[in-house]
């Protein structure tokens, strides 16, 4: 039960709303928003994500924006 209080509150520190999904070769491409900044992640990076680490934690760079 602890743990999912910790999760809970770190995902309402860092929430993540997912903004759109691309698939391109087999590869699904997810673009986030993180605390005002857009990311592209796969799969794994955002279930961290969703887990509640951070991007500086997962070494992401905010994608360029357009």
């Amino acid at each position: 039960m602890a743990s999912r209080h910790a999760v809970k509150r770190a995902l309402d520190r860092h929430r993540v709303v997912i903004v759109d999904k691309k698939f391109s070769g087999g590869q699904v491409t997810t673009r986030v928003l993180v605390d005002g900044e857009y990311y592209d992640v796969d799969n794994r990076q955002l279930d961290l994500l969703e887990m509640g680490r951070t991007p500086e934690q997962i070494f992401l760079e905010p994608a360029v924006k357009h």
